[in-house]
């Protein structure tokens, strides 16, 4: 009886643990520094190239950048996402020879086209960039979902 009580409770820890929710900002807000650190839920479209200098850092998961804007062909500039590389939900990964496909929440493929609400932890940068091309921010998303 312990160990089906321990198995209940595991599961509903894991469970939980990956149902993440955020504040939700417009996608013009989200590089606001009161969203420093915090877990944001964002809708707007991925601009997926199908491929990206992937990288891992210490004990974090491999991670490729992608970026995130408000509307196909938008030129207000995008905020880098960085997405969890892996065959699970709300991830991206490639086969072998193809190109990056990142899923939703279900493990379902997103197309550029595709309209999404997404939920990341939003890292502020202390000075904004010179760059004109870069957002005053960058983002791990954790949970992608299909509007």
């Amino acid at each position: 009886m312990k160990n089906y009580l321990f198995l209940i409770i595991a599961i509903s820890a894991f469970t939980l643990g990956c149902n993440y929710t955020g504040k939700p900002v417009e996608f013009s807000a989200a590089c606001n520094k009161e969203n420093d650190d915090q877990y944001v839920e964002i809708v707007g479209y991925f601009k997926n190239t199908g491929s990206a200098m992937c990288s891992k850092s210490g004990n974090e998961p491999m991670r490729c950048p992608i970026d995130f804007i408000d509307a196909p062909g938008s030129s207000v500039i995008p905020i880098r996402g960085y997405i969890d590389k892996g065959s699970g939900k709300s991830s991206i990964d490639a086969a072998e020879g193809k190109p990056l496909v990142i899923t939703d929440e279900k493990g379902e493929p997103v197309s550029n086209d595709q309209k999404v609400k997404i939920v990341a932890d939003i890292n502020v940068f202390d000075t904004p960039p010179t760059d004109a091309k870069m957002a005053a921010c960058f983002m791990t998303v954790k949970k992608i979902e299909k509007q």
